[in-house]
């Protein structure tokens, strides 16, 4: 597949050798990658390994508290972005946040500060702290754990574990202490039944502030009463929600055991004067083994600024503005590298088809090594059966240049799902989901398989997971369509996908 070289792109590679000493010269930002997570930030050297380091003994804590047991197969690094400054932070996503978290593909953290600024306390005399990374890294766990989540079980569990800690010689973590938002939220809001916890799903901006409190506070309550007055049937049930048995099926089965006519009463009686035991749970901190530093470009700090810009626009109810300051930092990353790939891919987001198939043309061309370069260009050349071979082509080079990039692995599957190549898509779309299990369209993909090779059951399982996994700023048309395939499933395995699913933005 041959692609020639523009003037335009000649001279963008000339650009970027003479402007290369430029490009280069000390940011003041470093890359720190670990095991689980790479981290960018403008904190110095120590500073930014202690914050790597944080990143990474939060995931073992989660781990080490809720699935000792478990070997989790090895998923996408966590990437994190943690300024210095909090104006930094604040331009973006306002003083009321502490941090953000991007369900994404790779999972996004912005955060700010040192690791100590990280926890919140409700007040100075409880040990207990609350945390949004921590929170957040509970549901990209936990969808890895689970193949099925009821909304109360997802939060509830989530809020739960934000307050494990560290025992005061560091060998243990404490489990099972109260998280004080919680209850506040549960007493305030007392009009939410157990019911209506049963059947949250979908998204929260349609329901009351006061209902929304309400869910997560009773949803936690309902996590803690049964892991602490009833650990075998709260043990039962995840290892139901593990084997993707349906939610509601699952509670009915743990239900019997758990001896109570009026749940709401058990529950308001546990809140008001529950035995709330905590318990230690064997911990082994994390090192710093196999921490890798580099500096980074200035080229690619503007990269990352406008990358963090434009994931606060899709969280902002005024976006533009975010929108307007990404194309800023894009034009001055380009200015001193017009080949920097991390831009180009940022600035193709938003550019026209047209525009950025060329941009998809050049980037093959300045970087034929870069697996990102041959994914963009695939997704650029548009669904026309004219170019099918080459978008097929760019595709299965870009898996073979990234192998364990689960967006280029979906990509693919799906192009052979559309073909009605299930048998070649089947061992893509399990590698996949296996790096981003958390990931809706993944799952939608996966699903779309299994309905094609006749696995209606898995179909059906895999769909619905993907439905649990979708996140409230999805539109009511996505959600919908993706209800509608779950009951086409349901109804029977399809013999190819829907016409309306567009896997590609």
């Amino acid at each position: 597949m041959g692609v020639g070289v523009t003037p335009r792109t000649r001279t963008a590679l000339l650009g970027a050798m003479l402007l290369s000493a430029a490009a280069w010269a000390d940011s003041g930002w470093r890359e720190i990658q670990s095991p689980h997570v790479r981290l960018r930030t403008d904190l110095g050297s120590r500073a930014a390994r202690e914050a790597t380091l944080a990143v990474e003994r939060f995931r073992a804590e989660i781990i080490a508290a809720a699935w000792p047991r478990a070997t989790l197969p090895a998923v996408d690094r966590i990437e994190v972005v943690v300024y210095a400054n909090g104006l930094d932070f604040e331009q973006q996503f306002g003083r009321r946040l502490g941090g953000v978290f991007f369900h994404e593909v790779p999972p996004l953290a912005v955060l700010y500060g040192t690791p100590d600024r990280w926890e919140r306390r409700a007040n100075l005399a409880t040990s207990e702290t609350t945390s949004v990374l921590r929170h957040e890294l509970v549901h990209h766990l936990a969808a890895i754990v689970y193949r099925r989540q009821p909304r109360w079980f997802a939060e509830g569990l989530a809020q739960f574990l934000e307050t494990i800690r560290p025992s005061s010689d560091g060998k243990a973590l404490v489990l099972g202490a109260a998280n004080l938002q919680a209850i506040r939220s549960y007493h305030a809001y007392r009009s939410v039944t157990v019911a209506d916890a049963l059947a949250w799903s979908g998204k929260l901006d349609g329901l009351p502030e006061g209902t929304v409190h309400g869910l997560y506070g009773l949803s936690w309550l309902m996590v803690h009463w049964l892991f602490n007055a009833h650990p075998a049937q709260f043990d039962q049930l995840q290892v139901l929600l593990a084997k993707g048995i349906d939610p509601a099926k699952a509670w009915k089965i743990i239900l019997p055991g758990l001896g109570v006519s009026d749940l709401d009463a058990e529950l308001y009686q546990y809140a008001k004067h529950g035995n709330y035991q905590e318990y230690l749970a064997p911990f082994t901190p994390p090192t710093e083994a196999g921490f890798k530093e580099v500096v980074l470009s200035e080229s690619e700090v503007h990269a990352e600024r406008a990358r963090v810009a434009l994931a606060a626009a899709r969280a902002a109810t005024e976006p533009e503005p975010h929108r307007e300051e990404a194309r800023r930092e894009l034009a001055r990353a380009l200015e001193i590298e017009p080949a920097n790939v991390s831009a180009l891919l940022l600035q193709a987001r938003g550019a026209e088809p047209s525009d950025r198939l060329e941009l998809g043309r050049r980037l093959t061309e300045a970087h034929p090594e870069d697996g990102r370069s041959w994914l963009l260009l695939a997704r650029s050349l548009g669904s026309s059966p004219g170019v099918a071979a080459e978008r097929q082509a760019a595709y299965r080079k870009a898996v073979e240049l990234k192998p364990d990039d689960a967006t280029a692995l979906n990509s693919l599957a799906w192009m052979y799902v559309q073909s009605g190549k299930a048998s070649e898509a089947a061992p893509l779309i399990g590698r996949a989901v296996e790096l981003a299990p958390y990931d809706p369209g993944m799952l939608d993909t996966l699903a779309a398989v299994q309905s094609q090779l006749g696995r209606c059951s898995e179909a059906v399982a895999s769909q619905a997971r993907a439905v649990d996994s979708l996140p409230d700023g999805v539109s009511a048309a996505v959600r919908r369509r993706f209800e509608e395939r779950l009951e086409r499933y349901r109804s029977g395995c399809a013999a190819a996908p829907p016409a309306d699913v567009k896997k590609d933005p």
